[in-house]
């Protein structure tokens, strides 16, 4: 069978919230585009898991935000009807139509990445580039959304809104039994507070963690604070506060943990604390609604829009407030009833397939306007 049209997606970056984006995406985006050739381009350890999701995968193994990266993205895609992007690091010597995901625009706004040449040079080069190149722009949230036109100047009409989805796998489960996987793997025992996120300066972690030996030092039965983190810190680019706060007694830091596991310490957990100064949308926050487990999060950026009335909310620059919220759901098994049911309708919203047709929905129209007249008739 014959494709007029191929779509090249991106999918090398399977890590952090980027790649849970793209896997659940690419999941129900086929379906979409039956006519059209998906092909997606992956680093060689991800392979098999990106094959099933489309018609033909390419390898390629060279650095994120690379110059090698440049050259050989060009090159893939250079016969492609649209190449997607599902962060703003596009290729930007491509001459044909692009699609760009933009999550958020932390490394031009917070200040702690203000500072940095990377945010400063290479980052709002790129998201600037992407904004005016990109034929449309897709983002998870209004307030993403409207970042970009603020801040960026993007083009209103070529932006839309497809909120991140929750992969089947976070839903809501026996807690005994995930209790008990989560003892088995980890040596924790429930009930504990959970936060999911890393050391990254928007994440906010040090506040949430002041905030926990707040707690500690004035309740006997304060749980524990388990900690989801991408990677281990390195203590020579880790504050040394930081540090010693994540050195307390029951903090537990977990590192690279897959979404079955993560599934499991969602379902096991009294609440998922998300303190952050910064998010575009907030995964953690829909993820753990679908597990029925209560939400207490910063009333900043996306957030509130992500979880509506939904959570506790607190100001993510005092560890005061965090500890007040916090200690609303520990006291309160009335209210934490009230947010598990609230929070799995709310996360009902947020399906893979709905995203999916959407984002299809907006190739299906460039390849349109790209193609031949005679193939258009």
């Amino acid at each position: 069978m014959s494709h007029p049209c191929e779509v090249v997606f991106d999918a090398r970056w399977l890590r952090t919230g980027i790649g849970r984006y793209t896997l659940t995406l690419l999941r129900d985006l086929k379906k979409g585009l039956p006519d059209t050739l998906l092909t997606c381009i992956t680093m060689p350890a991800h392979v098999q898991t990106v094959a099933p999701l489309c018609d033909q995968v390419i390898e390629m193994s060279c650095g994120i935000y690379s110059l090698t990266e440049q050259a050989q993205l060009t090159l893939i895609a250079r016969n492609a009807s649209v190449f997607c992007s599902p962060h703003y690091n596009i290729p930007i010597f491509r001459t044909g139509p692009l699609v760009a995901t933009i999550h958020d625009l932390t490394h031009l706004i917070f200040p702690a990445y203000r500072r940095r040449l990377h945010a400063r040079f290479y980052a709002e080069l790129m998201l600037r580039v992407a904004c005016s190149r990109a034929a449309h722009l897709v983002t998870p949230s209004h307030y993403t959304r409207q970042m970009l036109i603020d801040r960026l100047g993007a083009d209103p009409d070529k932006i839309s809104i497809i909120s991140c989805a929750v992969s089947e796998v976070f839903r809501q489960r026996d807690k005994a039994e995930a209790a008990s996987e989560v003892r088995e793997s980890y040596g924790i025992s429930p009930p504990y507070i959970l936060f999911i996120g890393s050391t990254a300066p928007h994440k906010n972690l040090m506040t949430l963690l002041a905030a926990y030996r707040q707690l500690s030092s004035k309740r006997r039965d304060m749980p524990p604070l388990v900690l989801v983190l991408p990677q281990k810190s390195h203590s020579s680019l880790t504050d040394a506060k930081l540090l010693s706060l994540m050195a307390m007694p029951r903090v537990h830091s977990l590192h690279m943990v897959d979404d079955h596991s993560l599934a499991s310490l969602y379902s096991a957990a009294l609440m998922t604390v998300v303190p952050s100064f910064e998010e575009g949308f907030g995964l953690p926050v829909i993820e753990s609604m679908a597990c029925g487990i209560p939400v207490v999060c910063s009333r900043a950026a996306s957030l509130p829009e992500i979880a509506g009335d939904n959570a506790i909310y607190f100001s993510p620059d005092s560890a005061d407030d965090i500890a007040t919220a916090i200690e609303q759901v520990l006291d309160s098994q009335a209210l934490h009833q009230q947010l598990s049911a609230a929070g799995l309708k709310r996360a009902a919203r947020y399906s893979g397939s709905h995203a999916a047709e959407t984002y299809a929905s907006i190739l299906s129209s460039i390849t349109r306007d790209e193609r031949p007249r005679d193939l258009q008739q």
